[in-house]
């Protein structure tokens, strides 16, 4: 079994938020770290699973539930606008109630991956990167120095994966064409694995200009 490029990069910022963890004490880094984790388990997982002839749509429809999930969670804590904020906290059980739909009426569980749920999620995810951006730059935010933000690279890494995401997905019908298959599927899996290579960067990115609360505490 093969690692991807994508894979690699997700160990990668795997280990980075473990190593940064461990020196800098960050509530943020320590809220990822077992997303992480989850992450990495579920992509060697599937992977093993693809390699034996396996269907693997389950674990990824589980998985990017709960990804959802928790970046939707993100976005609550980091948000300041109430009107925001409760969009978010709306937007969970309503897509948590899609999902169950989706599965028990529409796509399934394990007959292919729940594509209409995940365009729905993408989607409101670029909603709320849009949100946090407009309230970056707000004018009593307006000086803060948005490059030197953790979370601003987590929200710009989201923005453009799920961005890509929402297009590739919404193309992939067409790429899959008999006229479009073979190249179809390394056009898809090359700007997977490269929207892949930006998210996770971007997370290890947001890890290290994460506050020192060790420094702080002493």
């Amino acid at each position: 079994m093969s690692i991807s490029l994508s894979i690699a990069f997700q160990i990668i910022s795997l280990l980075t938020s473990f190593v940064l963890f461990y020196k800098k004490r960050n509530k943020l880094i320590l809220i990822f770290i077992p997303f992480l984790f989850l992450t990495v388990s579920v992509e060697l997982t599937g992977n093993w699973y693809f390699s034996k002839g396996i269907k693997n749509y389950q674990i990824y429809n589980i998985f990017t539930t709960i990804e959802f999930v928790f970046y939707s969670s993100l976005f609550y804590f980091h948000l300041k606008k109430p009107f925001f904020r409760n969009a978010v906290a709306l937007f969970v059980p309503f897509f948590l109630l899609c999902f169950i739909i989706n599965v028990l009426f529409i796509q399934g569980f394990n007959k292919t991956f729940n594509t209409y749920t995940f365009l729905l999620g993408s989607f409101f995810l670029v909603i709320f990167c849009c949100c946090f951006f407009y309230e970056s730059v707000l004018p009593d935010r307006i000086d803060l120095q948005l490059a030197k933000q953790p979370f601003f690279w987590v929200c710009t890494g989201l923005l453009i994966f799920y961005l890509g995401s929402v297009i590739i997905n919404a193309l992939f019908e067409y790429l899959r064409s008999n006229d479009l298959q073979e190249q179809g599927k390394k056009i898809y899996q090359l700007i997977n694995r490269t929207l892949n290579v930006i998210l996770y960067s971007s997370f290890c990115i947001a890890f290290f200009l994460c506050r020192d609360n060790r420094k702080i505490s002493s």
